[in-house]
């Protein structure tokens, strides 16, 4: 599932990585030497980011299915009408579709 990360989230991970390396290099090779609030922070900020993610991709394909639905409408419109209409309905229509294709390339960067 998609992670959406903040800035500050993104830091802070690197950070508790960067710890967690720290004490692993520290520690014995046999024994996991990591300190479990280290773990439970690092699990703690990958679980919201994975809900964030998970609620901007819900949101993404309602506002994708949205402007589709834009579209169709304006095209029958564009093709049940003639003269001035009919110019004003294919410009909708194109605007419709080019919002879904930037609504279908936002929704590829989190598959």
């Amino acid at each position: 599932m998609p992670a959406s990360y903040t800035g500050r989230e993104k830091r802070r991970k690197a950070l508790l990585i960067f710890q967690a390396a720290k004490q692993s290099l520290a520690g014995d090779r046999s024994v996991d030497t990591i300190h479990d609030r280290i773990k439970r922070e690092v699990e703690r900020i990958d679980e919201r980011a994975q809900e964030r993610g998970a609620a901007e991709v819900a949101e993404l394909e309602r506002r994708l299915s949205t402007a589709r639905r834009s579209a169709a409408s304006a095209k029958v419109t564009m093709r049940t009408s003639t003269g001035k209409e009919r110019a004003t309905a294919r410009q909708e229509m194109n605007s419709h579709e080019q919002a879904a294709r930037r609504i279908e390339r936002e929704l590829r960067r989190y598959q």
